[in-house]
C-alpha cells in the first residue's frame, strides 16, 4: 500500500538524518553550531540553494567529520542526489580522510543507490574504524536488513545491542527500526508500541520535529492495520500537527490526511 511504503522509506531515512544532525549540532563547536543554525534557517525558509552555497563556502573539504560537510552530504542523500553526496565524500577520502565517519557516509550513499552488499560492507568498516559509531551503525545495518526483508532475526539482535549502547533520545531511532521490524512480521501491536516510544523519546525541536512526526505516522499506520480507526486518526492528526506544514513534506501530509479521512487542500 502506498501509505505504508512512504512511511517505511521516509521514517527509515529521515529520522536517522534528523537525529544525526541534531547530535552533530550539540557536539559541534559554538561557531559551527551557529553556522548550522543559519543553514537550517535557510532551509526552513525554502532557500535551499542559498543553504547549499553557504555550506559549500564554509565547510572543510578535507574532512567529512566537519559538521557542515556532514549536513551537505546528508542533504544530498535525503534529496536523492546520491552522486553529489558521493563526490563530496570521495574527495575528502582522496585527501586522506579514511575515518569511520567517511565509511558511514559511503554506506548511506550505497544504500540510497540500492547497493546493499556494499552498504553492509561500509557499515561494518565504519564500526571497525571507529567503535564510537557502533551503536549508530548497528541501527543502520538493521534498517538495511529490514528494508531488504531479509535476516530479520539478525536485525533484531543488532537493535537490542544498540539499545544497550544508546541513551535518552538516542534510542528513538532504535525503537523506530524495531517498529518497522514488527510491521514486517505483522506484529502490529508491538510495532505501534515501539513507534510511540520512538516519538516520545524525541524532544519537540525544529531539528527533531520531522522524525517525531514520522514515528507518530508509523504508529497511525499500525492502528489502521489493527482496525483501530479512532486511534489511527488521532495519531495521524498528531503527526500532521507536529509536521506543521514543513517544506518538503507535502506527500507525507497527503498520506496522513488520507488516514484522518480529510481531503487534501489544494
Amino acid at each position: 500500500m502506498v501509505t505504508e511504503n512512504i512511511l517505511y522509506i521516509v521514517a527509515g531515512i529521515c529520522l536517522a538524518i534528523a537525529i544525526f544532525l541534531g547530535y552533530r549540532l550539540l557536539k559541534s563547536p559554538i561557531w559551527k553550531q551557529r553556522q548550522l543554525q543559519k543553514a537550517a534557517k535557510m532551509a526552513a525558509e525554502g532557500n535551499i540553494q542559498d543553504m547549499i552555497d553557504y555550506l559549500e563556502v564554509n565547510r572543510n573539504r578535507k574532512s567529512v567529520a566537519c559538521p557542515l560537510t556532514n549536513a551537505l552530504v546528508f542533504y544530498f542523500i535525503r534529496s536523492g542526489e546520491s552522486e553529489k553526496a558521493e563526490k563530496i565524500v570521495v574527495s575528502a577520502m582522496d585527501a586522506g580522510d579514511n575515518s569511520g565517519t567517511a565509511m558511514a557516509q559511503m554506506a548511506y550513499i550505497a544504500q540510497q543507490k540500492g547497493q546493499n552488499e556494499a552498504a553492509e560492507k561500509f557499515y561494518r568498516q565504519a564500526m571497525e574504524q571507529d567503535p564510537k559509531l557502533e551503536g549508530t551503525m548497528k541501527v543502520n545495518l538493521a534498517g538495511l536488513f529490514i528494508n531488504m526483508d531479509q535476516r530479520l532475526d539478525e536485525a533484531e539482535e543488532l537493535l537490542e545491542e544498540a539499545l544497550e549502547q544508546r541513551e535518552g533520545a538516542g534510542k528513538s531511532g532504535v525503537y523506530l527500526n524495531l517498529a518497522m521490524l514488527h510491521m514486517k512480521r505483522k506484529e502490529y501491536s508491538r510495532a505501534r508500541a515501539s513507534a510511540m516510544t520512538s516519538a516520545e523519546l524525541l524532544p519537540d525541536t525544529p531539528i527533531t520535529r520531522m522524525g517525531k512526526a514520522q514515528a507518530f505516522g508509523l504508529a497511525a499506520r499500525c492502528s489502521v492495520k489493527l482496525n483501530d480507526s479512532s486511534e489511527a486518526k488521532r495519531l495521524a492528526t498528531k503527526a500532521l500537527k507536529t509536521l506543521d506544514k514543513q517544506p518538503g513534506t507535502e506527500k507525507l501530509q497527503q498520506e496522513l490526511l488520507a488516514i484522518t479521512g480529510e481531503k487534501t487542500k489544494n
